[in-house]
């Protein structure tokens, strides 16, 4: 239950709304502050909000009514009425892709990338903001904790059934503090790059869909509210998302290492190290839903090959960097 900020006659007003809009206002503040900065298309900027907004929202409802169809009378009042029901974040990073490609199809603009990399940074920030939200509803929590009853690891929810206070995992706020130091990072990463014009427009972007993607592969397995696929009703949707980030990051890098420095056997260990580690992580996921009080042991192994195969993955980045600018110098 969500929990009322204020009461205007017949309208409820949820604290909840407020900070997902707050959170949004966020995103568009440091989106136009890095686009406006970097390329200073301003035509371009402030029509990507408008239309990452709706288009964001739209997606947004329809992933929540595909995983929770039985929060709505049918398909059609999901996605026509918005007085209630839910969103899902995934929806909103398809939204602004989206927003982004047909701005280009429309010769708005012509980088993709280069606006890919300001939405990326944006949408940390706004996530940051936006996890705060389940403070003040039950959601985004996982299982009970008893050796510690305090932030930012605990956060207390009442037992809809019970009635009775639980102290669960405060899955949101670790989240929150997830996306805010990898907006720090990657803050002060693009900066420094676009300032020394070194940095290739969509680096970004694809460093953020790694690592974002690898924290969300562990923390969503953390959820008593995951979202799964209809298909089977185990497999989370976020996770796939989130490996699938990891596995495109790895994909776009190698191609660039093995153009850039030719093909290398060591190269081949670096992707088995990288396989390994997400094999590992798979492992462990599968071992955690059978031995719950090991959950402590079985998300540090998680963390741990994640946190492997995100090193491996900027290790290979590196190379290919470390050749690609000796050429453009050569060049010039």
């Amino acid at each position: 239950m969500d929990r009322i900020a204020y009461i205007n006659g017949d309208s409820f007003v949820y604290w909840n709304s407020i900070i997902l809009t707050l959170a949004a206002a966020v995103a568009i503040c440091f989106f136009l502050a890095f686009y406006l900065r970097k390329n200073g298309n301003a035509v371009a900027a402030f029509a990507a909000v408008p239309l990452s907004l709706a288009l964001s929202l739209i997606a947004a409802r329809f992933f929540h009514w595909y995983c929770r169809a039985d929060s709505y009378t049918g398909f059609t009042a999901a996605m026509t009425d918005y007085s209630s029901g839910g969103y899902a974040l995934m929806g909103a990073f398809l939204g602004c892709f989206l927003a982004a490609a047909v701005l280009r199809l429309v010769f708005l603009h012509r980088n993709l990338p280069e606006m890919l990399d300001c939405m990326s940074l944006a949408g940390l920030a706004g996530i940051a903001v936006g996890r705060l939200a389940s403070f003040f509803n039950s959601t985004d929590r996982g299982q009970i904790v008893t050796a510690t009853q305090s932030l930012p690891w605990v956060y207390p929810v009442t037992n809809a059934v019970s009635g009775a206070t639980e102290y669960r995992l405060a899955t949101f706020v670790i989240q929150a503090m997830a996306a805010l130091s990898l907006f720090a990072a990657l803050t002060v990463f693009y900066l420094r790059g676009t300032k020394r014009r070194k940095l290739k427009d969509g680096d970004t972007c694809l460093i953020f869909l790694m690592c974002y993607g690898a924290s969300q592969v562990v923390l969503d397995s953390t959820r008593y509210d995951s979202l799964f696929f209809r298909s089977n009703g185990f497999v989370s949707i976020v996770q796939v998302l989130g490996a699938l980030g990891l596995a495109l990051a790895v994909v776009v890098f190698s191609v660039r290492m093995v153009k850039a420095r030719g093909f290398r056997f060591w190269q081949v260990l670096l992707w088995l190290l990288i396989a390994g580690a997400i094999g590992g992580t798979g492992f462990m996921e599968y071992y955690v839903q059978r031995h719950g009080n090991e959950a402590v042991f079985a998300y540090s192994v998680m963390t741990a090959c994640l946190l492997g195969a995100v090193l491996l993955t900027l290790l290979i980045r590196l190379t290919a960097v470390t050749v690609e600018r000796k050429m453009l110098n050569s060049e010039c």
